[in-house]
């Protein structure tokens, strides 16, 4: 069957399989030029997913397709820019040590306080790197990055095209504080595709704060841009890494993103989502705990109106004993917006003592918007610990009367009672005064609520 029948964007589809097989093997060690050539042979063979594809069956390309973004092979730079450190990354993530921001397609370093033991190079300097153990666990995550079925298209793509990147490394018990990277277009028109790689490495017992914020700028909302972002990391023993990213882009902007995260022994990852912007938005998530006692946390908002899409897909797969995770999930639509949730969790013969906990509870708004839900477990193993669960519905009545029969009106005591249910996420976080901007974000963002006929204030 063709692309044209399965998903309706073929032309679009064969103008980038042209251009990735036009790109050849880019630049950098014959290694490197093999694992791009292996994705974009994959992509050349597979193309883009389609509704007949189990882990998009609810999301469609056809926004993409609208687009119809540019795909271009970005060159690396070679050397480094210093501009003025970006003030919003203060007012919004605290104390930030390092900064970089995304601009153009082009990865341009922000004015921070360097720390010793945290390293940050460009892709393209670290796969050069003189330290032959730094090198060699880049190469390792790059390889094993799997680009092979239809479903994994956008990281074949990402990987196809791979020259632009950030590769973070925090030495063995360093605590390097907070890194935050903005990824902002200032091309409002043509519409591009921005391929982008980020690996963070954490050896044993360090830590590091990741913090992505996905500007929304008014005066592209007409244009529209499209990003494509892998995120690798690799969680040394002890280690522990906090991962907040903020969503918030125009109404027409595009985001795929794919963070593949590898844990060792007592090391821990927190991911925090916030998606309160943007028109298609796709996050594919893995974690894989592969030694004994590690923990995984992954906890996600998303704030909908209009005709905004928002996809969370996640798997964490329990592979070594005594390890835990925790999904926790929070989804608010009005307007005709639709939510995907599709959380998963596998238990593996031989990881005993798992602790598995699932939850993902929606608020409708209105009539037209649409949320689907799927949680799954996959158990193979004895001795575990396991829960999921979803919900679906409206606002609580009751609680909309009780709330009225103390004077206050109904608008605002729907607001009130649906920004309580989306702060249970932001209350999971350990750091107060990021709990509080996020919370406040996400109160801005909430949609106009659908009255019953008469109601008033």
């Amino acid at each position: 069957m063709s692309l044209l029948q399965d998903t309706g964007i073929s032309s679009m589809a064969e103008n980038w399989q042209q251009v990735v097989h036009a790109a050849g093997g880019g630049e950098g060690p014959d290694w490197l030029q093999h694992v791009r050539s292996r994705a974009a042979a994959s992509f050349i063979q597979y193309g883009l997913p389609g509704n007949k594809d189990e882990a998009w069956k609810y999301t469609s390309l056809r926004r993409l397709e609208d687009l119809n973004p540019k795909l271009e092979a970005i060159e690396p730079v070679h050397g480094s820019e210093t501009p003025e450190l970006y003030p919003e990354v203060d007012a919004l993530f605290g104390d930030i040590r390092q900064g970089f921001r995304l601009k153009g397609g082009r990865l341009k370093r922000l004015a921070g306080t360097p720390i010793s033991g945290l390293s940050m190079l460009s892709l393209q300097e670290a796969v050069s790197s003189g330290d032959a153990g730094y090198s060699a666990d880049v190469r390792s995550l790059l390889e094993n990055l799997q680009v092979d079925s239809r479903g994994l298209a956008f990281e074949a793509l990402n990987t196809a095209l791979l020259n632009e990147g950030l590769v973070i490394h925090v030495a063995s018990g360093v605590d390097a504080g907070t890194c935050s990277i903005t990824w902002a277009e200032d091309q409002p028109s043509p519409a591009l595709l921005g391929n982008f790689r980020v690996i963070v490495l954490l050896e044993t017992g360090a830590r590091l704060s990741l913090c992505e914020k996905f500007e929304g700028e008014q005066a592209r909302e007409l244009h529209g841009q499209a990003l494509n972002i892998v995120v690798q990391a690799e969680l040394g023993k002890g280690s522990e890494l906090k991962h907040i990213r903020v969503q918030n882009g125009g109404r027409e902007n595009i985001l795929f993103t794919s963070t593949q995260v590898k844990q060792a022994a007592d090391s821990y990852y927190r991911y925090t989502g916030f998606d309160v912007g943007g028109g298609l938005v796709r996050h594919s998530m893995s974690c894989s705990l592969v030694g004994q006692a590690a923990r995984a946390e992954l906890s996600g908002a998303f704030v909908l109106d209009g005709q905004r899409h928002v996809d969370n897909h996640i798997c964490v797969d329990h592979v070594a004993p005594g390890c835990s995770s925790d999904q926790f999930f929070r989804g608010v639509l009005g307007g005709k917006s639709r939510g995907v949730f599709n959380g998963k969790a596998i238990i593996q013969a031989g990881a005993d003592g798992s602790k598995v906990r699932q939850s993902n509870a929606n608020l409708l708004l209105s009539d037209t918007a649409e949320i689907d839900t799927k949680p799954e477990l996959e158990i193979y193993a004895d001795e575990v610990e396991a829960s999921h669960g979803a919900t679906v519905g409206q606002m609580d009545e009751q609680a909309v009367f009780y709330l009225r029969s103390r004077g206050i009106g109904e608008t605002q005591a729907r607001k009130m009672l649906t920004m309580a249910f989306c702060r249970t996420v932001t209350e999971r976080l350990a750091e107060p005064e990021l709990a509080e901007q996020l919370g406040l974000l996400l109160d801005r963002s909430m949609p106009a609520f659908e009255l019953n006929p008469g109601a008033g204030d």
